[in-house]
């Protein structure tokens, strides 16, 4: 999800193209905003940017211009919650699938409660960038619960930075403390049980659009997200979900399904929608999906629906 960090970085004239090829990330991991990128090269890439701006607060910045869309799967999953405790639930059991390796909590201290952030190692300046980015677009959620003039009891950073955050203008004067290891946000308790501000101008998504937890939903999510023209490599959906190939491989096999049983389905599936939903051309869908003709293209689809794309294209359209 750094593509409102990559728009933000262009505006600012930062060489964005460097410091992406300086953090070891492809280029092609970012052609879609529900690809996920391995943790650690996406916080050298931040702290690179932060240097590049002279600036320790570009994650104040780009959180308060982020909307929950912005957020793809993730932030439409967010925005579906009914209450300001089924908004936090959603964010824990979901924030852990999209930064593998830090975690998101609920915690409660007297009347107050408070949302940490952490991670199982020193946090640096990416993760400070995080903290104060995830810091900005929870507080305008709970805004949507709370009202646009609520503001924090309490905020904590875990990272003292050499220069003090922009309190006034992003956490209307809230009181912040530097404690090593607690990152927090903390508000009455409350404040929990509110459902939905009825003043909030955005709207919310009918249905709760779910994430997939398990490894296998993840590495589907992760081919969807990057299929584009070309076949998506193993090597590169491991090094977005922060492990190995062989241990994608395992990982899958446990759960009974193989790498290329995941990449076909997602192709199938996609040629399906634009068959039915699309006048493409067969051989135009057979490139887009990273096929190398219409022919093989052909016949993958028909040993998976058992019929040909013009057959089941034809079919569609007589419903």
């Amino acid at each position: 999800m750094l593509s409102p960090w990559v728009d933000y970085l262009h505006i600012q004239g930062a060489p964005v193209d460097t410091l992406l090829e300086r953090s070891g990330i492809r280029p092609e991991m970012l052609r879609h905003p529900n690809a996920a990128l391995p943790l650690r090269k996406a916080l050298h890439w931040i702290e690179l940017a932060c240097h590049s701006l002279g600036t320790e607060h570009i994650g104040l910045e780009i959180g308060g211009t982020t909307s929950n869309e912005d957020l793809g799967h993730y932030g439409r999953a967010l925005s579906s919650a009914l209450t300001l405790y089924d908004y936090i639930n959603q964010g824990i059991a979901l924030y852990g699938t999209v930064v593998v390796g830090q975690s998101f909590w609920l915690s409660g201290h007297g009347n107050q409660a408070r949302i940490n952030l952490g991670a199982p190692w020193e946090p640096g300046l990416g993760d400070y960038q995080t903290y104060l980015n995830s810091f900005a677009i929870t507080i305008a959620n709970i805004r949507r619960f709370a009202g646009p003039d609520w503001r924090p009891t309490e905020i904590g950073f875990g990272f003292d930075a050499r220069e003090a955050p922009p309190v006034a203008e992003f956490f209307d004067s809230a009181r912040v403390l530097h404690r090593p290891g607690q990152t927090y946000i903390e508000f009455p308790r409350e404040l929990l049980g509110l459902s939905g501000f009825r003043g909030a101008t955005s709207e919310r998504p009918t249905s709760l659009e779910r994430l997939p937890t398990d490894l296998a939903g993840l590495a589907e999510l992760q081919i969807q997200s990057l299929l584009c023209g070309q076949t998506v490599p193993i090597d590169l959906v491991a090094e977005s979900l922060g492990t190995s190939r062989r241990s994608l491989q395992r990982g899958l096999a446990a759960q009974g399904v193989s790498y290329s049983d995941l990449l076909s389905g997602v192709r199938i599936r996609r040629a399906a929608q634009w068959l039915e939903d699309t006048d493409k051309p067969v051989m135009e869908i057979a490139l887009d999906l990273g096929y190398s003709d219409a022919s093989n293209f052909t016949r993958a689809f028909r040993r998976q629906t058992g019929v040909s794309p013009k057959a089941f294209r034809d079919a569609a359209a007589s419903v």
